[in-house]
């Protein structure tokens, strides 16, 4: 082996201290970070989970729309992504398939944004109300498997900063609420072999329902966020929407409004408990957050927590979705909650598809 000299070693050396001092010691680099806030976000939806059609990962969202979601107010993203997809039979990950996620967190940190990473779904555990999937729950081995693919999603993420976050899981539907809480823990243990400390929302049972909270037993954890989503009432944010039972000759339904007589305009079995003339309020949604909060107060009073999803369908009406957004995104931060609206430009849209903003972002940000 051929001897090096200190001429040499100096020279070959120079290189790698010049990255040195330009990359700084890591205090530097955490210093030179912006506090990510976690507090107005939206959601990426059909982008990487629920495709409608579009491949995976299409090239509809890209660094622009990333400069259009900063430039209007938001501080973060929530990237609902399909686990299954991620992930090859053998339970190897598909490195094409993390490609779109890594490229959605360098382009959000560029731009000072967090993102949420959210497995909108994992194998054995979907949130369909008709032909779900809830094995994973029950099934050890289903259950094994979704705590692979996150072992390996957090393994190839881990060296991210705090500008990134984790869900464990969109909207789960166990069957029964206490089927959630050792679910959730078992996630939580797979990915804390490679990530000891960062932020992991965990959910409660039924959608992430507000009237499921109260079953929910939080890990022992410090580095754990609570997360919920809130579409009430369904009949008008949901109005004419046929995944969940309306259909198209639904009435038009307002905020504040009443309950129209919804005869012949559901699918068959649902929505039995409307009732004609009941009154849609603003202290209906004030009193469902402070169901939340009284039971935070007495069970997790420290913990943060995260709407990670609201939203009103396009039929509604332009001034009852500004509205009804306003006051929900006012019931969150008046009590310290982060959000995340649904969603960027699809039905639900902040950004219409003119590239406009719609009165969805002007609820959540009024003039």
């Amino acid at each position: 082996m051929k001897r090096l000299t200190l001429p040499t070693v100096r020279k070959l050396l120079a290189p790698l201290i010049g990255i040195s001092l330009v990359a700084g010691p890591p205090a530097a680099r955490a210093a030179a970070e912006p506090a990510y806030t976690f507090k107005r976000g939206v959601n990426i939806s059909h982008w990487l989970s629920q495709n409608d059609g579009q491949p995976y990962g299409a090239p509809w969202f890209g660094e622009g729309d990333v400069e259009w979601i900063v430039g209007h107010g938001f501080d973060h993203i929530r990237l609902p992504v399909d686990f299954r997809l991620c992930f090859a039979a053998d339970g190897s990950m598909d490195d094409a398939k993390v490609r779109p996620i890594a490229d959605a967190i360098r382009w959000a940190r560029a731009r000072g944004l967090g993102v949420v990473l959210d497995a909108h779904f994992l194998p054995g555990a979907d949130f369909n109300s008709t032909g779900g999937d809830s094995r994973a729950y029950t099934d050890a081995a289903l259950q094994e498997t979704a705590a692979n693919c996150w072992r390996r999603m957090a393994r190839h993420f881990a060296g991210e900063g705090p500008y990134l976050r984790f869900e464990i899981l969109n909207e789960p539907v166990a069957p029964e609420n206490g089927q959630l809480n050792p679910f959730m823990r078992f996630m939580l243990a797979a990915i804390r072999e490679s990530n000891p400390s960062r932020i992991v929302y965990v959910t409660s049972n039924k959608w992430s329902n507000f009237y499921t909270v109260k079953d929910v037993v939080l890990p022992d954890d410090p580095n754990i966020a609570l997360t919920v989503h809130y579409y009430e009432p369904l009949v008008f944010t949901h109005q004419r929407a046929p995944w969940v039972g309306f259909k198209n000759t639904l009435p038009t339904v307002t905020f504040p409004g009443i309950v129209p007589d919804v005869s012949g305009h559901t699918l068959p079995g649902y929505h039995l408990n409307l009732h004609p003339g009941d009154k849609l309020t603003e202290e209906q949604i004030e009193a469902a957050f402070a169901g939340v909060s009284a039971w935070l107060a007495t069970h997790a009073p420290r913990i943060e927590v995260y709407l990670g999803e609201f939203g009103v369908y396009e039929p509604a009406d332009a001034t009852s979705k500004r509205r009804w957004i306003a006051t929900v995104r006012s019931a969150a931060e008046s009590r310290g909650w982060g959000w995340a609206v649904w969603d960027y430009n699809d039905s639900f849209g902040a950004r219409g598809r003119d590239g406009a903003g719609t009165p969805v972002l002007e609820g959540l940000f009024p003039k």
